[in-house]
């Protein structure tokens, strides 16, 4: 059984990361300074946690790989031993391509919608009773947690961040995980992304759209100037499907979503919400879901949102 190390567990993506991989059968261990209820979490799960803060002298050769959390520097005691010891180290995520090598990866990325666009897709998956696994950077009310890792399911959601890796590597996140379906909402520069530029942030997602695996899609938002130009320079491999926003009516009190396979009651919670409802359709029927299904469990996805 491999032994995989995960270093300052207490950001939470490492800690539901490391979670993950003990209940996919993995020998788990992980350290953290300043941790609160990260450490009971661990060991319920039969995670070994040392205690708080760093334990060097805990690492062998015996680990298969070290995983750093995005906070570590490069003083770090526990990445020093690491180094010394020669072992395989890896920055989140480089892990999560890793884990997800053999499956078909859909990261969805922009800068607004990623959250909701992932919700649906996962309330269709379920519908359809698709096995799926994740690894998500925002907390999503259907799941339990940010990850989830199995030897089962062939699909894999990742909520692509536009953030730099960590504080060693200034690579951003979106390079590493080579979608087979990439998802691009909008894009809106800002200094809060890590990039100096407008033109270093568009840089960045045009590398992202460079790295869709061969014969991938790029599912894009046809509104976006700046999505729009990126897509009309992918690969000729890639296929760039456009999304916008699909048509309700009104009708006595209630809005209805009309389709080709009837009609499906919803409740539109923002104006963002029919272009959202139309990237993860576009996303659903590139992994097998039904448009009908789809419908049906969208319906019954807006129709359980709070007012």
């Amino acid at each position: 059984m491999r032994k995989v190390h995960f270093i300052s567990v207490n950001e939470p993506l490492v800690l539901d990361l490391a979670l993950a991989l003990r209940e996919k059968g993995y020998e788990v261990s992980a350290s953290g300074c300043g941790l609160t209820d990260e450490e009971e979490r661990l060991r319920a799960a039969g995670c070994v946690c040392y205690g708080d803060g760093w334990f060097p002298e805990k690492l062998n050769k015996d680990i298969h790989s070290v995983v750093l959390g995005a906070e570590v520097t490069r003083e770090n005691p526990e990445l020093v031993k690491a180094k010394e010891l020669g072992l395989l180290i890896q920055s989140i995520p480089e892990f999560i391509y890793q884990r997800t090598l053999t499956k078909t990866r859909v990261v969805v990325a922009g800068t607004k919608g990623k959250k909701t666009i992932i919700s649906m897709v996962i309330s269709a998956l379920r519908k359809q009773r698709l096995d799926f696994d994740y690894a998500l950077t925002s907390q999503i009310d259907l799941l339990p947690n940010r990850s989830h890792l199995s030897y089962e399911a062939r699909i894999a959601l990742i909520e692509g961040d536009e953030h730099v890796t960590s504080r060693l590597d200034k690579r951003f996140q979106l390079e590493f995980y080579r979608p087979h379906i990439a998802v691009l909402t909008n894009l809106a520069w800002s200094e809060t992304t890590d990039h100096a530029s407008p033109e270093a942030y568009w840089n960045t997602y045009r590398s992202f759209v460079d790295s869709i695996e061969r014969e991938g899609k790029l599912i894009y938002y046809g509104r976006d100037t700046q999505v729009s130009q990126l897509a009309e320079e992918v690969r000729s491999d890639i296929t760039a499907i456009p999304f916008d926003t699909l048509q309700v009516v009104e009708r006595e009190g209630q809005t209805i979503l009309q389709t080709r396979f009837g009609e499906f009651p919803v409740r539109i919670p923002n104006r963002f919400f029919l272009v959202n409802l139309h990237a993860a359709q576009l996303v659903c029927r590139q992994l097998g879901v039904k448009d009908a299904l789809f419908y049906q469990a969208l319906s019954e996805y807006s129709l359980s949102l709070p007012l």
